[in-house]
């Protein structure tokens, strides 16, 4: 993707495609691998994959996109929890 700034609906898009994919890891982890775990695991990255995949101009660019995508919404998940505790003790 462009080092552009990201507009605030895909950033929280990102998140929550961040969240659920890992959220389907956890339970895939704990559960064992079953076929809707599965489903939502995979709807999760297409989910932040397709606008990365949109704008990329070629295979690398599309790949690093992928995980800057899915790290950006991590990140986005981080942020909202330090701002929850900063605003509860600051």
């Amino acid at each position: 993707m462009s080092k552009t700034p990201r507009s605030l609906p895909l950033r929280a898009f990102n998140a929550l495609c961040a969240t659920v994919l890992l959220g389907s890891m956890v339970y895939l982890l704990f559960a064992g691998s079953q076929v809707v775990a599965t489903a939502v695991l995979v709807c999760s990255v297409a989910g932040v994959a397709a606008p990365v995949v949109f704008s990329a101009h070629g295979i690398l660019e599309a790949i690093t996109g992928i995980f800057e995508a899915i790290i950006d919404g991590i990140m986005a998940i981080f942020e909202a929890i330090a701002g929850i505790f900063s605003g509860l003790f600051g």
